[in-house]
This record gives C-alpha cells, sequence and structure tokens, in this order.
C-alpha cells in the first residue's frame, strides 16, 4: 500500500511539474507574440520601454526611435549620460546606403518600432527597400554577484533586398557629463581631450576607451578589446558642429566645443568602416558602455577577459572644476527660457502637427518628465491652431 501511495505521489509531482511548465510556456507565448527569423528573437511591440536594473537603465521610445542611458549614482539619483533635451532626439545612429545618408531618428522614410525581449530590447528601423537597421541593448554585469555594470549595443544591418548594398554606420552620442569639467574626455591611456579631436583605428588601439565623468558617475566607451568590433575612428566636437559635418571631413582638430548654438556642448562620433552585404545577409557591430559611482568603470576589464577578478577600487579621475557660468546646470540648453518664433507654413501641415502631438504625449510618458520641454512644445501646438483657426 505505502508503495502503491509513493507511486501515485510520484507521479502527481511529474504532473505538477509539466503543469507549471505549460503554464510558463503559455504565458511566454502570450508575452512575446512576435518572432523575427533574421535575429532569432521572439518579441512583443511598446511605444516606451525601460530595460531596468539595479544600477543602470536604458529608456527607449517607439514613436521616436530614441533611447537614452542613466546610472544610478551612490545616493540613489538617475543620472543620464546624454542629453535629455527634444526626447534625446540629439543621440542616433546615421546610416549611409548605396551612398543616402539616412538619420534613424529625424529621417521620416524610416519606420521605427520598439521590441522588449526577454532579456533585452531593439530599437528597429525599417527602409521602404528592404534594408533594417536594428540596436539591439542588453545589460552585462562585469562581475559576479553584483549589479549590471555594462550596457552592451549590437548594431544589426540587415539586406532583405535582391541587390548588394553598401552600407556605413556612425553613431552620434549628446554626452552631458564631461560638460561640467574643463576636460571633457579622457582616455585609458591617459590622454586628455579639452577640445575638438579625433583618433584613427590605429591610435584606439593604445587609448581603447573614452571616459567622462562629473565627480559622481564616470561612463566608458569601450572601443578595443575582445568581441569589441574595429572602429575607422572616433571624434569629438561639438554636438551642432558633428551633425554639420561632411560624411568623411568637417573635423578640425583644437577647435573648441562651444560654438553661438551651445556652450562647451560636447558629443562623441563613432564611425566604423564601411561595408557590403550581399543579398539576405547580416553584418553585427558591438561595442560596450560601462558605468560607474563611486569607482572606476569596469568596461575594459570585462572585454579582456578579467571580468570576475576582484577589482581594485579606485576613484573617479578628478574633475578639474570650470568657470561657475556651468556649475549649477544639469543640461545647461533646458535652462534657457524659450522664445517662440513666427509660425511657419511647414507647420501647418497635418503631418507635423501630427508629429507635433506625439512627441509632446512620448515626453509626458517619461519617466524624466521635461516639464520646461513639454510647455514649450505645447506653447508651439497652440499657435499653430490658433493660426489655424484665423485661416
Amino acid at each position: 500500500m505505502k508503495k502503491i501511495i509513493a507511486i501515485l505521489l510520484s507521479l502527481l509531482c511529474v504532473l505538477a511539474v509539466s503543469a507549471a511548465q505549460e503554464k510558463k510556456k503559455s504565458e511566454t507565448s502570450e508575452k512575446f507574440l512576435l518572432h523575427d527569423d533574421v535575429l532569432a528573437v521572439d518579441y512583443s511591440l511598446e511605444s516606451y520601454y525601460v530595460l531596468s536594473g539595479k544600477m543602470l537603465q536604458v529608456e527607449l521610445f517607439g514613436k521616436t526611435g530614441t533611447f537614452n542611458i542613466y546610472c544610478t549614482d551612490s545616493d540613489g539619483r538617475r543620472v543620464a549620460l546624454c542629453s535629455t533635451r527634444d526626447l534625446f532626439d540629439s543621440t542616433e545612429f546615421l546610416v549611409k546606403v548605396d551612398g543616402i545618408v539616412f538619420h534613424m531618428v529625424r529621417s521620416n522614410s524610416v519606420k521605427k518600432e520598439l521590441r522588449r525581449l526577454d532579456s533585452g530590447a531593439q530599437l528597429v528601423y525599417t527602409f521602404a527597400d528592404g534594408f533594417r537597421f536594428v540596436i539591439d541593448f542588453s545589460l552585462i554585469a562585469s562581475r559576479s554577484s553584483q549589479p549590471e555594470d555594462i550596457v552592451q549595443i549590437s548594431l544589426y544591418s540587415i539586406n532583405e533586398n535582391s541587390f548588394i548594398r553598401s552600407v556605413d554606420v556612425k553613431g552620434i552620442f549628446d554626452t552631458i557629463c564631461g560638460e561640467f569639467s574643463s576636460v571633457h574626455f579622457s582616455t585609458a591611456h591617459g590622454t586628455k581631450i579639452r577640445n575638438e579631436n579625433r583618433f584613427s583605428a590605429s591610435e584606439l588601439e593604445s587609448e581603447r576607451a573614452v571616459i567622462s565623468s562629473n565627480g559622481c558617475v564616470s561612463y566608458q566607451f569601450v572601443l578595443n578589446g575582445q568581441n569589441v568590433s574595429p572602429l575607422e575612428s572616433v571624434t569629438f566636437a561639438n554636438i551642432n558642429e558633428l551633425y554639420k559635418m561632411d560624411w568623411n571631413s568637417g573635423y578640425r582638430k583644437g577647435r573648441g566645443f562651444s560654438n553661438i548654438r551651445g556652450y562647451d556642448d560636447s558629443a562623441v562620433m563613432l564611425d566604423w568602416d564601411a561595408f557590403f552585404l550581399e543579398p539576405g545577409e547580416k553584418k553585427d557591430l558591438v561595442f560596450y558602455i560601462a558605468a560607474a559611482a563611486d569607482e572606476s568603470p569596469r568596461g575594459l576589464a570585462y572585454v579582456d577577459g578579467s571580468s570576475f577578478a576582484e577589482p581594485k577600487i579606485k576613484e573617479i579621475p578628478a574633475v578639474e572644476e570650470k568657470p561657475k557660468l556651468a556649475e549649477k546646470k544639469t543640461d545647461k540648453r533646458t535652462d534657457v527660457d524659450f522664445i517662440l518664433p513666427p509660425i511657419r507654413d511647414y507647420q501647418l501641415d497635418p503631418a507635423y502637427i501630427q508629429d507635433l502631438i506625439d512627441r509632446i504625449d512620448a515626453l509626458q510618458s517619461s519617466e524624466n518628465v521635461d516639464h520646461k520641454k513639454i510647455s514649450q512644445l505645447n506653447a508651439e501646438l497652440d499657435a499653430i491652431l490658433e493660426k489655424l483657426r484665423r485661416r
């Protein structure tokens, strides 16, 4: 009798485990209803998502195709690593396909979508002629039993057309942490960057990583090492100057980070070698952004294979103070009261108005609400509607 009871209990346990597995499988199926065969991922579409860890968060918007990265400091505050203005649209990737340059955020001809994955997120940009560009974000811990302190960014270029494509990729990051220091950036080799500069591929072999700090939080672009895709160059310049540059020129060594549109408004541009894609081919480019509070970022330790060794805790490099002009600002460009310019004819277009409304909605749903920007956009919308009413 006891043997029969034991067998029955064993069968019940097996059935319970099987039911739990089926339930989990069903829940996963409901959570991720879509599948990408090329990238081999299950996903769900979202309009807004925060890929969140204890130390790092990546905030993503589907309609605008924009993102920002945050690091939690020792006081528990989230610190943005890139500018928060205009829903982060000054940080983006540019892709030149068959000689035509596309801004992933600013090109209206590029369809944008946000995917939530089981352990990450993707921004997907689809072109009308069978080309896709994907930014894949995942969080990694540089050492065991510690919070994730690295964002792995994988860039996928996918040719879904029937002919060969030429592709060139750049990434522009409108960084803000170093703008509180006279040294905006430094490298793993110790080079200090105070004004416009550029490193070639050969120079990156020794410089290896770009570091920026505000004295509380520091972060590191890991640009050389195991599993890091080689770059053609890295350029440091004023954000507006970077966007004004021709694809392969415009750099001017020694020019300051200030211009008429922004004071000490520095940014980083990553430029990979151009490549060709055969029909149906996929090319991936990988780099890492590591961040830390009260110690040096461990991105290089991770890519060099010493990721789980006990770290030597170091203080964040000292920040060289600038004049008090910028001391109290968190994002100096948002501290200036806006003046609404006259409404132009192009702003009366229904598509422009809908885009304006979408931007307001997206900003209001953000965890980091920019009230001043929302007020500015609402004022513009009111002025447009008033002009339409007068017609």
